[in-house]
């Protein structure tokens, strides 16, 4: 198991690299923005100023609080989930296990996210969003392979998974929210008011759609939670500006709110496949040469130590 933990350590010093560059790249970039576009008034995000002028035509972009209260817990829930999956104690979780490559996939394109966020120039726009629909069928591979929804895992593994989930469901709102960009960088899309309010109210009830459809399907109330941040920050920002659109939203928020108050105490919506005390022993009671080869591995090594 020596190379197993030389790689779970490696991802979780590369994850943490990830998140580091993404951050301090994206800081310094928006300072050098705005020093060579100065403007007596702050602007609405801070972010490069080719993405400001695209946010304020999008009207489904979220208000600046959201990206910070999401992300900021995201990424400290990721990292302590990977310290955790890196610890010696760990070296036998097959869900660990499985979820190695995922990982290093997802923080591959969360670094590439990173690069390009922090680049003010047109095809930056595109690319930062081509990589963040890149990373929801990976952010959704981690979540499939940590078998939320389908395991029932003891503490703190159960709590440490629940920033998978947020990730997964702030990655789906961020596609959505992110098409009109690129649409808008391209010129492939013409503003005008009287058609986009409708729409953008109509994308945002059949994102709410998706989203809780999707939630349940994977059998995770936890998802929904980041749609909330999302419709929250959509409403406090265009409740004044486009009343349609921000009235919209903070009806959706607090429909998922409600919903949120009723399934995250259950913490699923139907009961869980197996437990993980089950699954082990099923590899320990064999046979071993039927189990799926990660399995059998895991069994004999098992075996061994028991012996």
């Amino acid at each position: 198991m020596k190379n197993s933990s030389i790689w779970r350590i490696a991802t979780a010093v590369f994850a943490v690299g990830s998140i580091l560059y993404t951050t301090t790249s994206s800081s310094r970039s928006r300072k050098q923005s705005r020093e060579r576009q100065p403007d007596s008034s702050a602007p609405e995000y801070d972010v490069p100023v080719e993405y400001q002028e695209v946010f304020d035509k999008n009207l489904i972009v979220p208000a600046g609080w959201s990206f910070g209260v999401v992300w900021s817990t995201v990424y400290t829930g990721l990292g302590a989930l990977l310290v955790h999956q890196a610890l010696p104690s760990q070296s036998m979780n097959p869900r660990y296990q499985k979820a190695l490559p995922w990982w290093l996939a997802s923080w591959t394109l969360n670094a590439i996210f990173g690069r390009y966020f922090s680049q003010n120039d047109p095809r930056s726009v595109v690319i930062s969003d081509l990589t963040t629909k890149l990373n929801l069928p990976a952010a959704l591979a981690l979540h499939h392979s940590l078998e939320i929804g389908r395991t029932d895992v003891p503490a703190p593994e159960k709590y440490l998974r629940i920033p998978v989930s947020l990730y997964a469901g702030w990655l789906t709102a961020a596609t959505v929210v992110g098409t009109p960009n690129t649409l808008l960088t391209l010129g492939l899309w013409e503003n005008k008011e009287e058609r986009d309010a409708p729409l953008a109210a109509g994308i945002l009830g059949a994102t709410a759609l998706a989203g809780y459809g999707i939630a349940r399907h994977l059998n995770d109330p936890w998802y929904m939670l980041p749609f909330v941040a999302g419709f929250g920050g959509i409403a406090s920002r265009q409740w004044i500006k486009q009343p349609l659109v921000g009235q919209t939203a903070a009806t959706l928020a607090l429909a998922y709110t409600g919903l949120l108050v009723y399934w995250l105490p259950k913490g699923k919506f139907y009961p869980y496949e197996h437990t993980a005390d089950a699954i082990d022993a099923e590899l320990l009671a064999g046979p071993i040469e039927t189990a799926e080869p990660h399995q059998a591995a895991i069994a004999r090594e098992r075996t061994v130590e028991l012996d």
